[in-house]
């Protein structure tokens, strides 16, 4: 169930950048070429967690934070996930934002990709600094795409190297901290090849239930510390709920052939308007919360189609999950044996729980 890893270190990093440097041309070798120097940055200044602690780099809020990833990783190991290296460290210097990069045709819900060795294809690309990033985005403007530039919290390469806590994720819930931690466990349990979508929205299920089994096994039922979890809980599903209807809506706006491209342009344009009132409507516990995390965020195919890279056909694995008992070990072994061999690992997905693939939810 482990994915096979071609390098490891400091050494392997620059060796996977230098061979794609060599297989890949122009603006995707400087790409390349930077990620690899900003990484080795990260990554060379990792010192084990235990170490920053006691060199007094942390106050005590952090200090507690950082406390908990032992406990996590081990929670995870109990209920089946892979043990790995990963957020064993951190680097007490870093103080760099990492930025993501994606984009979209204007009127489809299609990703642009790149493809490099070793990863393959992927639908954004991860950049050190906020002037690069605008800049790569500029230019994909330029060519009248639909762009998104965000932040990212957390850090990974996907199982490649001994990824470091980021100073970011000391201020996170617990219930976050955990759940992405135990998504990476996720990744480096089952990996299948040939699809980085299919495996975010895997890890991205998996990260959520087994940390919800994290919070209720430490907290217990009932506490405010679960009430608080299942509220958010409730919440991101809205969130979901209220994602597939925009995710509809543009699919069946894009595909109408009675309408000209200005026309679907300006009923977009309304259709994200529309999204605070479908806030009001969807029954959140915190709507304004919502609204206002909305607010801050472009909203544009780019945006819905990073939304879909991580949330693809929940239904689907909510249920094999089911169907396997909702015992998370078997459910993660039946994962690639479903997939084997497919191309398409949701069709596959689809199948195995006697789905129609043309009926995916986003």
């Amino acid at each position: 169930m482990t994915r096979r890893r071609a390098a490891t270190g400091l050494a392997g990093l620059l060796a996977i950048a230098l061979v794609g440097g060599g297989l890949v041309f122009g603006e995707q070798a400087v790409w390349l070429a930077r990620a690899g120097l900003h990484q080795a940055e990260l990554l060379w200044g990792r010192v084990p967690i235990e170490d920053a602690i006691a060199a007094g780099h942390y106050d005590e809020a952090q200090v507690h934070q950082l406390r908990l990833v032992p406990e996590i990783k081990a929670f995870g190991r109990d209920i089946g996930l892979s043990a790995t290296e990963n957020y064993d460290t951190i680097n007490p210097t870093w103080d760099r934002t990492i930025y993501n990069v994606s984009a979209s045709p204007p009127l489809a819900l299609e990703n642009e990709r790149w493809w490099f060795p070793v990863v393959g294809s992927v639908p954004y690309l991860g950049f050190f600094d906020e002037e690069s990033a605008e800049a790569f985005g500029d230019g994909l403007r330029a060519e009248g795409m639909d762009v998104y530039v965000r932040t990212a919290g957390a850090y990974s390469t996907l199982g490649w190297f001994r990824d470091p806590v980021m100073p970011g994720m000391l201020k996170w819930p617990e219930y976050q901290f955990a759940n992405t931690i135990l998504h990476e466990l996720a990744h480096a349990t089952v990996w299948v090849p040939g699809s980085v979508q299919f495996n975010e929205s895997f890890a991205n299920f998996v990260g959520d239930e087994a940390s919800r089994r994290y919070m209720l096994a430490k907290y217990g039922e009932g506490s405010p510390e679960v009430e608080s979890m299942r509220a958010r809980i409730a919440d991101g599903d809205r969130y979901r709920r209220v994602m597939h209807d925009v995710y509809r809506d543009l699919e069946a706006l894009y595909a109408d052939p009675a309408l000209g491209d200005d026309a679907k342009l300006a009923q977009k344009a309304l259709v994200f308007a529309s999204l605070p009132n479908r806030i009001d409507g969807a029954g959140f516990a915190e709507p304004q919360r919502w609204k206002d995390a909305l607010a801050k965020r472009t909203w544009n195919n780019a945006t819905m189609m990073q939304f879909r890279v991580y949330n693809r056909s929940r239904e689907w694995f909510q249920a094999l999950y089911e169907a396997e008992g909702s015992d998370l070990l078997r459910f993660m072994h039946r994962v690639p044996e479903v997939t084997r061999g497919a191309s398409d690992p949701y069709a596959a997905l689809a199948e195995a729980v006697g789905a129609d693939p043309e009926s995916e939810a986003p």
